[in-house]
């Protein structure tokens, strides 16, 4: 009975004795508020006259096109094909764009695309930092939603305060 009794203290030493043992854990923390600075960067619009060649210009465009020959879903390529062939007919002519552009676009004889571009070769010249005047001009452009409007400006351009809000 001894022995028992002297197990069961014995058990019940080490069990208050883990028991009040317990494991460290530590916690810290800092709050503060956080400002970053700030990279900002305001750019000063560029303004270019555009000099528009008197010559009309053709240029028909099929190199490009003879991996695609005209099948159902095509259309689906269109926009990019069209960007292409105004692209490579304004580095044949040494431009910057196209004015008065005209897209034509036909399936040869050999069942590939033809896409032919007519238009005015312009290049910018000119440039230079923009002014009061043409930042309202640009502003008033953008504003333009109909014919009469568009006749306003066109009939008294110097005028830059005309009412297009009417």
């Amino acid at each position: 009975m001894k022995r028992l009794f002297l197990l069961l203290t014995m058990v019940s030493l080490a069990l208050c004795t883990f028991a009040q043992r317990s494991e460290r854990v530590e916690y810290q923390e800092s709050s503060a508020r956080n400002l970053e600075p700030e990279h900002s960067m305001m750019l000063t619009p560029l303004i270019a006259d555009i000099k528009v060649s008197p010559t009309k210009i053709t240029y028909t465009e099929t190199e490009a096109f003879k991996e695609y020959p005209v099948a159902k879903g095509i259309e689906k390529l269109m926009p990019d094909f069209k960007s292409i062939a105004l692209s490579r007919a304004a580095k044949n002519h040494k431009a910057d764009l196209l004015v008065g552009t005209i897209i034509d676009i036909i399936t040869n004889n050999e069942g590939y695309l033809e896409i032919t571009i007519s238009g005015y070769p312009a290049t910018y010249v000119g440039f230079r930092n923009a002014t009061l005047n043409d930042i309202e001009l640009v502003r008033q452009a953008k504003n333009v939603t109909s014919g009469k409007d568009n006749l306003d400006i066109i009939n008294n351009p110097k005028n830059t305060q005309i009412d297009i809000k009417k």
